[in-house]
């Protein structure tokens, strides 16, 4: 029995970190722009030990509509929804849990009544989940986190534009539809969670002296190898006798401490000619 409660407690905990890996990979993003890199961390945010994500397994958004009647929205990002309380109860709700679970399989879920028993339509995965700046040029403004929904009858998505904000947060409160006759909604939140960090500045590449010392050690190292399989296969040398133009390759040295002498000579040479006193080069 001790082995088998050991096993047991060995394949949940693996369980259990596989599945905080997988959540751990759809809650973070990484994103460069203006010569900088920013990632994003949506469980891992300042002040919060759930991160985005609501501490009661959802955020639940009610509206009135023009006509009567009443939508009501559910959401989680970056995992499917838990209820211990206050659970969906609504028709069409087969993607998303079923009748006896409804709201936890998926991510988000729209809940419409219009005076009959309500209806369901389920928004958004977690699995299906996306991201992209509030504004590319300011990515310390945030960051859009959006789930979709796809199914034979019609593609549904729900976006949460998640703000920057280390001290005044805001729950999410609104949603709008994004255009009339489509199934895209809207909402947004103040959260630390929308404050990027940035893990890396990039330069601006090597330039075209970079470049060009690549490309001349490209051709030194061709160079040499050509040569030296040439002359070790056709003409039968071996050993440092083996390098092309080896005498060059040996006097190399000291034709460059030449060199240096001759320049600083020359240096040496117009130094005293511009400062020494005329009479002194008579």
């Amino acid at each position: 029995m001790t082995l088998l409660k050991l096993i047991a407690c060995t394949l949940l905990t693996v369980l259990l970190l596989v599945s905080f890996s997988d959540c751990a990979d759809i809650c973070s993003w990484e994103t460069s722009s203006n010569s900088k890199s920013y990632s994003f961390n949506l469980i891992t945010s300042v002040g919060h030990n759930h991160g985005l994500r609501s501490e009661d397994g959802f955020y639940k958004i009610s509206e009135k509509e023009a006509d009567g009647s009443v939508t009501i929205f559910w959401f989680q990002p970056c995992e499917h929804m838990k209820f211990n309380y206050d659970a969906p109860m609504c028709d069409n709700c087969e993607s998303c849990g079923g009748p006896l679970h409804c709201g936890e399989t998926c991510s988000a879920l729209l809940s419409t009544s219009t005076g009959g028993f309500p209806t369901c339509t389920t928004l958004g995965f977690a699995s299906n989940q996306s991201y992209s700046l509030i504004n590319p040029d300011k990515p310390e403004v945030g960051v859009t986190v959006r789930m979709i929904a796809v199914s034979t009858k019609k593609s549904c998505s729900l976006s949460i534009a998640v703000y920057c904000s280390l001290k005044n947060e805001e729950l999410p409160s609104v949603i709008t539809k994004d255009a009339p006759g489509k199934c895209d909604y809207t909402t947004s939140i103040h959260h630390s969670a929308g404050c990027p960090i940035v893990t890396s500045v990039k330069g601006g590449g090597m330039g075209w002296f970079g470049t060009l010392l690549i490309v001349l050690l490209c051709g030194l190292i061709v160079y040499f190898a050509v040569g030296i399989a040439y002359r070790m296969t056709v003409l039968g040398v071996s050993g440092l006798e083996a390098f092309p133009h080896l005498d060059f390759w040996k006097a190399l040295p000291h034709n460059i401490q030449l060199g240096f002498e001759a320049v600083q000579s020359f240096v040496t040479t117009c130094y005293r000619r511009f400062t020494e006193p005329t009479y002194t080069r008579q």
